[in-house]
């Protein structure tokens, strides 16, 4: 059942079958990573949920309302793989956080549809859209890469510490703060919006007032950029 914990698995006579979040402690031929298994179901809503250490699949699309704690249950550098079969949506002020991490962490969100995070969202991992748009509410912030089909679009005052690549636009509202960006089509910046660096751009690039690159390359030429 959902949550549902055990230390090993010795034997069994037939198919073993994990509700989301259920995981095994230990390791072996049937708990075949430490501290969770191999593949395990995702629930429509993840908040309030605590998630071990796995690779979790939905086929319809998953939101986020609250917090959803990745747990790491002490595996060294622990790893956590969500495939999304729809579109992935946070409510505002919504987090994912970590508890008892050791090493180097890796999360990745791989949704099917659109991907959405409310105002004030914070949210951890790489976040990739495969066919439709990323779109931060205002200040939302994650940590990790972002990778959209279609357009990428960041809030007012939104933070990415990680690069954005985008098939269409990418869009960076007042004050949003990103650091690589690669476009298909244009980039505008919003007043005060700040890059690192824009890698690659498929129409014009605009700035607004007080915009800047931190980095200096072809297309970061505006008159501000250091």
């Amino acid at each position: 059942g959902a949550n549902a914990v055990t230390g090993n698995i010795a034997n069994v006579g037939a198919a073993v079958t994990f509700g989301a979040g259920a995981y095994c402690v230990g390791v072996n031929a049937w708990c075949t990573q430490a501290g969770s298994v191999i593949s395990l179901n995702l629930p429509s809503q993840l908040g309030g949920m605590k998630l071990p250490v796995g690779v979790y699949t939905s086929v319809p699309a998953v939101g986020l309302t609250g917090v959803l704690i990745l747990d790491g249950n002490g595996v060294s550098n622990p790893v956590w793989t969500f495939n999304i079969g729809g579109a992935f949506n946070t409510a505002a002020a919504s987090s994912v956080l970590f508890e008892n991490v050791v090493g180097t962490t890796s999360v990745t969100w791989e949704s099917v549809g659109a991907v959405t995070l409310g105002a004030s969202s914070i949210m951890i991992g790489n976040l990739t859209s495969t066919g439709g748009a990323i779109t931060f509410g205002a200040n939302a912030e994650a940590v990790g890469n972002l990778d959209a089909f279609a357009a990428i679009t960041l809030g007012a005052a939104a933070e990415v510490v990680g690069d954005l690549t985008a098939g269409a636009a990418i869009n960076l509202g007042a004050g949003a703060v990103a650091e690589v960006l690669d476009a298909g089509a244009a980039i505008t910046f919003g007043a005060n919006a700040v890059t690192g660096k824009i890698a690659n751009v498929g129409a014009a690039v605009t700035f607004g007032a007080g915009a800047y690159c931190v980095g200096v390359n072809a297309r970061c030429t505006q008159a501000g950029s250091v």
